[in-house]
């Protein structure tokens, strides 16, 4: 006659079965980050546009439309620390990496067009996986790529940054930038604008969830249109610095927290359930109006000079 088995037999068993299955795995991916611990290449390149790889889609990157006349760098980031400098007038853009080639790949990309428009891009990611990747970096010391990119001050540019798991600083003060799209995740960043840029702004936007960023001084960067949405984390955004003209500017918040600081020498709109004290007199000569839009849920945005 059969016995029937429990479920609580069942399980223990099946439960056990796991932990054996995770042990193994974890072991594995452990003993192999050991063996592989002693072969760090800590590698330092220079890529620069002019000595750009292949074009964009012969790598399979999506290329979108550029504006005749201005190029467009496109910095897709991950799992490290990155930093945006300026450059002299007259340069090319130059990125310095210093990874280990073993973990980590830093490639770049470029295509010119026509018109004289054209795209650099450069790309960082991991070639293991989380879990080995940490094992290594807890018995060799290793750490995630290091990579400075140096932008020219008088050149038009549009940007596009992607950073994720990792942090990132940018100081774009006296350049040129025409537009500018921040996205982050599992991340932060933060951005200045120590001075004005050559031309305002046309717009900027700033995406980004699991983290933070503070923005400074994004007045010297005037946008006629300013974006942001902060998904489960945090903000510090500055308004302050000379702003030249008018802007829209849209804060959407959702379970997180967001600090704006509205410079005193500017009228504001949007802003009445926030204080009477963030309104400014009406003055004879006009001063640029900041229209604000704002959203919250689940979250809460301050607002003060």
């Amino acid at each position: 006659m059969s016995e029937k088995r429990g479920c609580l037999k069942t399980g223990l068993f099946g439960c056990l079965g796991i932990i054996v299955i995770l042990t193994v795995v974890v072991g594995g991916t452990a003993l192999v980050a050991w063996n592989r611990s002693g072969k760090v290449q800590i590698e330092d390149k220079v890529l620069t546009s002019e000595s750009a790889g292949a074009p964009a889609e012969e790598q399979g990157a999506k290329v979108t439309e550029v504006a005749a006349g201005t190029g467009r760098v496109i910095l897709d980031l991950s799992q490290g620390e990155f930093e945006i400098h300026p450059d002299q007038p007259g340069k090319s853009i130059r990125v310095e990496a210093t990874y280990d080639s073993e973990v980590y790949v830093v490639e770049d990309y470029f295509e010119s067009f026509g018109d004289s428009s054209w795209v650099y891009g450069v790309r960082s990611h991991r070639t293991i996986s989380g879990l080995h990747a940490l094992f290594r970096q807890l018995m060799s010391g290793g750490d995630g790529p290091r990579i400075d990119v140096y932008l020219p001050a008088d050149t038009p540019l549009e940007l596009q940054i992607r950073v994720r798991e990792g942090g990132f600083e940018a100081e774009l003060g006296g350049l040129w930038i025409t537009t500018a799209d921040f996205r982050y995740n599992k991340g932060g960043f933060s951005l200045s604008f120590d001075e004005p840029l050559k031309e305002p702004m046309e717009r900027l936007t700033i995406r980004g969830s699991m983290g933070g960023f503070e923005a400074e001084r994004l007045g010297n960067a005037s946008p006629r249109v300013l974006d942001v949405t902060c998904r489960m984390g945090g903000a510090d955004l500055d308004l302050r610095g000379s702003w030249s003209r008018d802007a829209d500017i849209r804060l959407d918040v959702a379970m997180g927290g967001m600090s704006v600081r509205v410079p005193e020498d500017i009228q504001v709109k949007g802003l009445e359930s926030y204080g009477d004290d963030l309104m400014t007199e009406v003055k004879e000569i006009p001063l640029p109006v900041l229209r604000f839009s704002i959203k919250e849920k689940m979250g809460e945005i301050e607002v003060s000079h």
